[in-house]
């Protein structure tokens, strides 16, 4: 499929998470700099994010709700032969629970993802040269899908908030019954 340069979807089950996340803006990495009260501060962001393997209760909840309005995500893809792909798209399709994903390219891996790949290729048959890059840069305005994630957070907040009122509201009133 690489020599080919055709696009190609494979067909498999059970998406595994890969500690290393890219981008999605690629115009965010590098060097940069602000001033603030007469202070000039450098910040440099890499174009990826690698987070410990195998991955933790932290690293879920930072990619769903920090990273991801910033980076998409690596996974591993189990084969009818049971080997394993690294597939790399946008992360919306992980919260659609799809089992069609658009179709890609197979690119050679960059350092990197190389360094992601070994850790993992000891417990699954995973080729750390290749990725099926599914993702087309630039596809969602980060701004947008920043706006959304704070959205679902302040709605779990209210949701959260307005149960516990009603539970302590409940308990309040029950004590002064008896």
């Amino acid at each position: 499929l690489f020599l080919l340069q055709e696009a190609t979807t494979v067909a498999g089950h059970g998406l595994i998470d890969c500690p290393l996340v890219r981008l999605r803006d690629l115009k965010q990495e590098g060097t940069h700099y602000t001033r603030g009260h007469g202070i000039k501060k450098t910040v440099h962001i890499s174009e990826y994010c690698a987070f410990s393997y195998p991955s933790n209760i932290f690293y879920t909840v930072s990619r769903l709700f920090l990273t991801s309005a910033f980076y998409n995500s690596y996974h591993l893809l189990e084969l009818e032969d049971g080997s394993y792909i690294c597939v790399y798209f946008d992360d919306y399709l992980t919260l659609t629970g799809t089992d069609a994903y658009p179709a890609g390219y197979v690119r050679y891996t960059t350092t990197e993802e190389r360094r992601m790949l070994n850790r993992m290729a000891e417990d699954y048959d995973v080729d750390p040269v290749y990725v099926l890059d599914m993702y087309r840069h630039g596809k969602v305005n980060w701004m947008l899908d920043l706006g959304l994630r704070l959205a679902v957070v302040l709605v779990v907040y209210v949701g959260v908030a307005t149960v516990r009122a009603h539970w302590r509201k409940k308990n309040v009133l029950g004590s002064r019954e008896n």
